[in-house]
């Protein structure tokens, strides 16, 4: 398989040029959002629930790794020309072709995953395989809200863990 990656600059440049505009993929709104912790399912807890039978072990080092990947406040999306620009907070952004080969991402020097991009209509979904996880977020706009459904399933967990986050649009 082959892996693209994009510096910083160009992400960057990708994301605030088509902020707060109307995207290719339909139904999600580009622009800045923050985390609605009231209207949102607490991932930590989820993530604790679905760890909890992991061995004494192995569990921390999970639980910290899934924990990493999943915190964000402020995610800034946008969609143009066929690619997706995605920041999480202060975090690398993400810049994929949708229905393209994945790009490798590092999260941290630990946290290296293989990202790609799927939009059907209205919903936007972000995969990202790691070594020992598979993420996939789908993002669908509704009013001026972003809203994200996550499932993530490991060899390590009994079920897959599964929650929603509400962002606010503030730009």
């Amino acid at each position: 398989m082959r892996h693209h990656t994009l510096s910083a600059a160009i992400a960057v440049a990708m994301l605030s040029c088509t902020s707060g505009s109307a995207s290719s993929v339909q139904g999600v709104v580009s622009g800045i959002y923050e985390l609605d912790t009231a209207r949102s399912d607490n991932a930590f807890k989820v993530i604790d629930s679905a760890t909890a039978t992991i061995s004494d072990d192995k569990r921390p080092r999970v639980r910290m790794r899934l924990r990493k990947s999943i915190a964000v406040n402020r995610i800034r999306i946008s969609t143009a020309g066929g690619r997706v620009g995605l920041a999480y907070d202060a975090k690398t952004p993400i810049v994929v072709w949708i229905g393209g080969n994945p790009i490798t991402w590092k999260l941290i020097p630990e946290l290296v995953f293989d990202v790609s991009v799927k939009a059907d209509g209205g919903t936007v979904a972000l995969t990202f395989r790691g070594d020992d996880s598979e993420r996939t977020s789908k993002y669908h706009s509704v009013g001026h809200d972003l809203i994200e459904n996550t499932t993530i399933i490991s060899p390590l967990l009994s079920t897959p863990i599964v929650y929603k986050q509400v962002f606010k649009n503030i730009s």
